[in-house]
């Protein structure tokens, strides 16, 4: 399977005022998004968590995590997101792409809409 890359919007959910455009790896192996901790800074998103992650070579890191509202073709919702360091490949992440209503579409490469089931 190719990368997919998905063109974004992020802004601090408790100040809509400003907002970022980046380009995210969708994968759908990783549980949470990462965005550099740059750009959360700069829109005064504030950590409120510190997880231990295990890296696919066994290795442990730590990393900080806080809300993100995330937009993405004009739909937008908070989810938790990782701080990412400068070594970190920003990400977004299965649990974003599950509140948003959206999967990958492995044939195709691209966003595609989930139908939201309430059960």
């Amino acid at each position: 399977m190719g990368i997919t890359e998905v063109a974004v919007e992020v802004s601090n959910p408790r100040d809509q005022t400003q907002w970022r455009k980046l380009d995210l790896i969708a994968d759908t192996g990783a549980i949470f998004s990462i965005i550099p901790r740059i750009t959360l800074e700069q829109l005064g998103i504030i950590p409120y968590a510190e997880e231990t992650f295990h890296l696919a070579d066994g290795s442990e890191i730590r990393r900080q995590m806080g809300d993100v509202f995330i937009r993405i073709d004009g739909k937008a919702r908070t989810v938790p997101t990782i701080f990412g360091e400068p070594t970190d490949t920003p990400l977004l992440g299965v649990t974003a792409l599950e509140i948003l209503g959206y999967t990958v579409d492995p044939r195709t490469r691209k966003l595609e809409p989930t139908k939201m089931l309430l059960l």
